[in-house]
C-alpha cells in the first residue's frame, strides 16, 4: 500500500483503492443512515449492524497497523476532539463510580463510529460521493415515509425489529405517525432536519439554495407533516427560514419567487385534500403549531385532542425543575441506565422528554456542560467557516446542528446522535480538505505582522 502521507481532493481519497476498507467504510456510512438501531443480533449484548461493523473495522486496523496508526492520528484533525475528550472523561469516572459499564460503552461506541465515519469519508470514500449517497438516502426515506403513511404501519418495525427494544407505532388524533428508521416519530423528525439541510446544498459551488432539489425538499417537508409532531414542524419551519437567510445573491431572489409558487401549490393541494383524513391531519399539524405559539385553539376544529396537547406542554414545563431536586448529586450522575420517577408540583414525572434534563440526571453538570460544548463548538466552527470562506455546506451543517440542538429541549435524543455525528464528520472532512491550511496560513501571517 502506498504511504499515507498526503490527501488528494475529496473525489479521489488516497485510500480509495483499498477495496476491503472501502467496502467496510461504505457499509458503515450507509447503514449508519439507514438501518434501524433495533435491527441486529443479541449475544449477551445487543450487536447492532453498526456495532458489528465497528468490530470488523477495528480488526482491520489491528491487522493493518499502518492504516490503524493513521486512523488514530486522524482524530487530532477534528476541531471538536478536545470537547469530546472532556465528555468521555466524564463518562469514564461516572462508569467507575457508578459501576455501570453501559455508561461508558454507549457513548464510546457513538464516538468511535463518528471518528470511523470521518476517517472513511476523508481517506477512503470521499466527501462528494457521501453527499451523493446521502441525497439518494433522503429520496428513499422521502418515498418510504409516504408508503408508511399509506400502509398505516412501519415495515421496518414489522420486519426488522430483532432486538428487545421498546418500539411502538404511534397515532395522534386518529392519524398514524410515520417513524422511518427511528425509534419514535419525533426521532424521525429530528433525522429529517439533517436530510433537509443536505438537500439544500449545491456541492459543486459550495452554496446554499433551498430549491436545489425541489422534489426532494417537498418529499421531506411532507414527511415532517406526517410525523405528527408540532415541535418538529415548527423547528423545520425555523430551519427553512435560516436557510433562506443564508442564501446569497440572485439565488435568494429566486428562492422567494419559488416560495410563492410553492405556497400557491401547497394551497391548491390542501384544497384538494381538505375533506380527507390527510388534509385534516396536515391542518392539525399547522394549527397545533399556531396554537402553541399564540395560545389559540384552532386545532380542535380539525379533530385534534387539545386536552392531550395541553397536558403534553404542561408536562414539559415541569421537567426543568428537576435541576432543583436536592438529592441529585451535581457532580456525579446516576449513569446511562438511570430510570427515576420524580414528584414535582404534585405530578409524577417518569418520561424525561428533555435531553438536557436527562443529561443532568445521567451525568450531572459535568456531563451536561461538556455535551453542550460539543454542540456549541460544532455550530461555532461550522458557521465561522461558512461565513469566513462563504462555504454553503458548512453553513447548512451548522443550521442543522443548531435546530437539532433546539429540538432536544423538548425531547430526549431518541438514539439520533448518530445522525448529528455524520453531519459533523462531513463538515470536519470539508474543513480539513479545504480550509485548514488556509486558517494556518492566516494565523502565520498574523504572527509575522505582530513581530
Amino acid at each position: 500500500m502506498r504511504a499515507i502521507s498526503s490527501m488528494k481532493d475529496g473525489q479521489h481519497p488516497i485510500l480509495g483503492n483499498a477495496k476491503v476498507l472501502y467496502f467496510l467504510m461504505a457499509a458503515l456510512i450507509i447503514t449508519d443512515w439507514m438501518v434501524p438501531s433495533y435491527f441486529g443480533i443479541h449475544i449477551g449484548f445487543d450487536f447492532t449492524v453498526t456495532r458489528i461493523l465497528n468490530i470488523i473495522i477495528v480488526a482491520y486496523f489491528i491487522y493493518n497497523r499502518r492504516v490503524g496508526n493513521h486512523f488514530m492520528k486522524s482524530i487530532l484533525e477534528v476541531q471538536i476532539t478536545p470537547f469530546i475528550s472532556m465528555y468521555m472523561f466524564v463518562m469514564v469516572y461516572t462508569t467507575v463510580l457508578r459501576v455501570n459499564i453501559n455508561t461508558f460503552f454507549l457513548n464510546f461506541l457513538d464516538i468511535l463510529t463518528f471518528y470511523m465515519v470521518f476517517y472513511g469519508i476523508r481517506y477512503v470514500v470521499g466527501l462528494k460521493r457521501v453527499i451523493n449517497w446521502t441525497i439518494i438516502i433522503a429520496y428513499f426515506f422521502g418515498i418510504y415515509g409516504m408508503i408508511e403513511y399509506v400502509l398505516k404501519f412501519s415495515p421496518m418495525v414489522r420486519y426488522m425489529l430483532t432486538l428487545s427494544m421498546s418500539v411502538k407505532m404511534y397515532y395522534r388524533s386518529g392519524q398514524y405517525r410515520i417513524m422511518g428508521p427511528c425509534l419514535h416519530s419525533i426521532g424521525y423528525g429530528m433525522m429529517l432536519f439533517f436530510l433537509i439541510a443536505i438537500a439544500c446544498v449545491d456541492y459543486e459551488k459550495d452554496e446554499v439554495y433551498l430549491f436545489k432539489r425541489p422534489v426532494l425538499l417537498c418529499l421531506l417537508i411532507l414527511n415532517v407533516f406526517l410525523t405528527g409532531s408540532r415541535g418538529t414542524l415548527g423547528i423545520a419551519v425555523l430551519e427553512i427560514m435560516l436557510i433562506i437567510l443564508f442564501t446569497r445573491g440572485e439565488r435568494r431572489k429566486r428562492t422567494f419567487f419559488f416560495l410563492l409558487v410553492a405556497a400557491a401549490g401547497f394551497g391548491v393541494f390542501l384544497l384538494a385534500v381538505y375533506n380527507t383524513s390527510l388534509g385534516r391531519y396536515i391542518m392539525v399539524q399547522i394549527t397545533s403549531v399556531i396554537d402553541e405559539v399564540f395560545g389559540t385553539s384552532l386545532a380542535v376544529n380539525y379533530g385534534a385532542d387539545v386536552t392531550w396537547l395541553e397536558q403534553s406542554s404542561d408536562y414539559r414545563t415541569l421537567l426543568p425543575k428537576i435541576f432543583q431536586v436536592e438529592w441529585l448529586n451535581p457532580l456525579l450522575g446516576k449513569g446511562a441506565n438511570a430510570h427515576i420517577t420524580f414528584a414535582i408540583d404534585g405530578r409524577y414525572l417518569k418520561s424525561i422528554d428533555n435531553y438536557y434534563v436527562a443529561l443532568y440526571i445521567r451525568y450531572s453538570y459535568p456531563g451536561l456542560i461538556t455535551a453542550v460544548l460539543i454542540h456549541a463548538a460544532s455550530i461555532f466552527h461550522m458557521m465561522r467557516t461558512g461565513l469566513k470562506y462563504k462555504s454553503g455546506l458548512s453553513i447548512l451543517c451548522g443550521i442543522s446542528i443548531f435546530v437539532y440542538t433546539i429540538s432536544l429541549y423538548w425531547v430526549d435524543y431518541l438514539m439520533t446522535t448518530r445522525y448529528m455525528y455524520i453531519i459533523i464528520a462531513m463538515y470536519a472532512v470539508l474543513y480539513a480538505e479545504r480550509y485548514l491550511e488556509l486558517d494556518r496560513a492566516n494565523r502565520k501571517k498574523k504572527r509575522i505582522k505582530k513581530i
